[in-house]
């Protein structure tokens, strides 16, 4: 039987315990929730023809509004992605891209580049922002007997550079994008409008680990920080394209992907519950067999991502499991040595400790992929 001082005392140690795991639970909740929402608002603005990109240079609406553009009809159909890196900030793609304009009121392109066959990237008439053409075809070109319209289809294999934020790794999902501008007019002469009703995403598009999901094409205007030393231009005047922008949701597969992720972290984490169970000459052996466990899975986990000074989901994880793991080293140490003279009080600690741990930990590594999954929709 417990004596009512021991109950008290491991009472309020328990408590204490509570409180301090509850802060740690509500402060990853917070971090998770608003790297999230930071996610969610930037995409919405990348999505948006009327709001600035996040972090980027502010749009010139004042220069869009005054100006006048002749209007250049625009469509993509990605056709595949050759390449998927998210080590290196980068991904490959091959699409086809269609332009329907008057050529009785602009030359959007050059006579020469309406022949059939392969031209050189550099004499494209529109260009990839955040990446590069590495081989352009027409496939065709068509103007009605009236002149008045024109059609042209190229074929287009390029790449660009994407700083993939691994913030949501590895429930994360990402925006791809293609971005098209003019390489002869600014937003002055050329407005790029979607063709909306036939750009679209091959069956064959696939991405290794994630599913296809939603595509979109706008147009939306771009502003540099600088009118490039044009001299017609006064120095304050910045330059501003219209740019056609395709865009691809892809998200990871779902729960699985998580579990595949952390089933060495699990495994590192029951070995460091088992502990209670083990005899005092085991347990500090089997502590440190579930650290090292732990800390195998985080040098997986650094190895897949690249390296950033923001904390992704799995690292959380990682970092709650080595807290918890460290947790019970520290009971087995340093609490049982202050309670060495209390075997009764030792007793109630060890399993009021493993109570709380054991709830807090299966909370938290259920709470975290809930969050995130309901984040992909």
């Amino acid at each position: 039987m417990f004596t009512k001082s021991n109950l008290i005392k491991a009472s309020l140690i328990g408590l204490f315990q509570i409180v301090c795991l509850t802060i740690l639970f509500a402060c990853c909740h917070s971090y998770i929730k608003e790297i999230i929402s930071e996610n969610l608002i930037k995409r919405e603005a990348d999505l948006s023809p009327v709001k600035n990109d996040v972090g980027l240079t502010k749009i010139d609406w004042a220069q869009v509004k005054e100006s006048k553009p002749e209007h250049v009809i625009g469509g993509v159909y990605l056709d595949r992605i050759q390449d998927f890196d998210i080590l290196h900030s980068r991904w490959s793609y091959e699409f086809y891209a269609w332009f329907k304009w008057n050529p009785r009121k602009i030359n959007f392109i050059n006579l020469k580049d309406s022949v059939k066959g392969a031209i050189n990237a550099e004499n494209a008439p529109v260009r990839i922002l955040n990446g590069s053409i590495e081989h352009i075809a027409t496939h065709s070109f068509y103007i009605n007997s009236a002149g008045d319209s024109a059609y042209v289809l190229f074929r287009i294999t390029g790449s660009s550079t994407k700083l993939f934020d691994i913030s949501e790794y590895p429930l994360d999902n990402y925006l791809l994008m293609i971005q098209l501008e003019s390489v002869s007019y600014d937003v002055n002469q050329v407005a790029f409008v979607p063709d909306s009703a036939n750009s679209n995403v091959s069956t064959r598009v696939s991405v290794n680990g994630f599913e296809v999901d939603k595509n979109f094409i706008l147009s939306k205007p771009h502003t540099l920080r600088s009118s490039l030393g044009d001299p017609r231009k006064i120095q304050s005047e910045r330059n501003t394209h219209s740019q056609l922008r395709f865009a691809l949701f892809i998200k990871r597969g779902g729960i699985s992907i998580y579990l595949k992720v952390f089933v060495t972290l699990y495994i590192a984490a029951l070995l460091g519950f088992l502990s209670f169970f083990a005899a005092d000459s085991d347990k500090i052996r089997v502590i440190v067999g579930s650290l090292f466990f732990a800390a195998a899975t985080l040098n997986i986990i650094i190895s897949r991502i690249p390296s950033t000074s923001g904390i992704s989901v799995a690292e959380i994880v990682n970092d709650i499991s080595l807290v918890t793991i460290l947790l019970i080293a520290g009971r087995e140490t340093f609490m049982k040595y202050v309670f060495r003279h209390n075997p009764q009080l030792n007793t109630l600690n060890k399993w009021i400790t493993f109570v709380i741990t054991f709830i807090f930990y299966v909370s938290i590594n259920v709470s975290i992929p809930v969050i995130c999954l309901n984040s992909l929709g």
